[in-house]
């Protein structure tokens, strides 16, 4: 009986081609795989590594399919990056600066889009939605109907405010907190202007139209319906009996700025918020928002149609 010899090297060689079928279907599957994911599909529209990397740590998966289904653009990562994106609006962003291509300040974009500054109010106007309470926005593009009228409106005492001053009930403890809180520290203020019906403010927007003009009356008084006193929520905190040549560098006027948001309220029409709230600065002019929101103003420099923007709006 004959016996063969082992066959090593075609035993090593069937081995070999095993292998090289298993690493075959492991490499094919890999592929298949990786085609599935968001970092292939991104780079066929044309991303880079580091640009997939930031839509991958700022946009959920559902929002990445939809990125998906657009066409590559250069400017999505610039938009990423602000802290005031919001994604719903980036059609709007895409829009905005393809019609400004010289601008290329993207939290201004940002600002814009969000705050709705690139709609012009004299052509269109949202209704307030009051639902939001001490938050509810009240300016330019969003108004009250002449019937809307806070059932809490009360008299401010004499001590606090020059005789005949409403506001609304609610805040009328925090107003007089604050108050007493300035007057422990040296400083007295007073509620010079406060709620404002309707009816007044269109009696009021109409002498200043007649008198100067729409043009200097717009930039100075808010039109019937868009004035933030109808409300009942806004008012003037103006130091008793003193008129400064500075206001802003006054001893009265830092105690404020520095305390205001601890009871809740926010200094609603600043200089350098001009552009945004499209009316001139009213030094002592202050608006409740409650405590939480006025501290994230305070601390983030925001104004109210920021903040509505990006905590309230979305």
């Amino acid at each position: 009986m004959v016996v063969r010899k082992f066959n090593w090297f075609k035993f090593i060689a069937f081995i070999l081609v095993v292998l090289g079928i298993i690493l075959g279907i492991i490499k094919y599957i890999s592929v298949q795989n990786y085609k599935k994911t968001y970092d292939y599909k991104l780079t066929q529209v044309g991303y880079s590594v580091d640009e997939i990397n930031r839509i991958k740590e700022k946009l959920s998966n559902e929002q990445i399919d939809i990125i998906l289904k657009k066409e590559y653009n250069s400017e999505l990562n610039h938009f990423l990056n602000e802290k005031y994106f919001k994604f719903d609006k980036l059609d709007d962003y895409y829009n905005y600066k393809k019609t400004h291509k010289k601008e290329d300040d993207y939290s201004k974009i940002v600002t814009i889009i969000n705050c709705h500054l690139d709609v012009d109010w004299l052509d269109q106007t949202f209704e307030t939605d009051t639902s939001k309470g001490d938050l509810m926005l009240v300016n330019r593009l969003y108004g009250l109907g002449k019937d809307y009228e806070p059932s809490d409106i009360v008299n401010i005492p004499v001590r606090y405010a020059y005789n005949g001053k409403k506001i609304s009930e609610r805040i009328l403890g925090d107003i007089i907190s604050l108050a007493d809180e300035a007057r422990a520290n040296g400083y007295t203020f007073v509620v010079s202007e406060g709620y404002r019906s309707y009816e007044e403010q269109e009696k009021l927007y109409n002498g200043l139209l007649n008198s100067i003009g729409r043009n200097e009356t717009d930039a100075v008084a808010a039109a019937p319906g868009h004035s933030e006193y109808q409300t009942g929520l806004a008012f003037e905190f103006v130091p008793y009996n003193k008129v400064f040549e500075d206001p802003k560098s006054s001893e009265e006027y830092i105690w404020l700025k520095q305390n205001a948001h601890k009871y809740g309220f926010i200094f609603r029409l600043e200089s350098e918020k001009e552009s945004i709230t499209q009316f001139k600065a009213s030094t002592w002019k202050l608006r409740y928002v409650g405590v939480d929101a006025a501290t994230i103003m305070h601390n983030n420099n925001l104004c109210l149609e920021e903040y509505y923007a990006y905590y309230v709006e979305r």
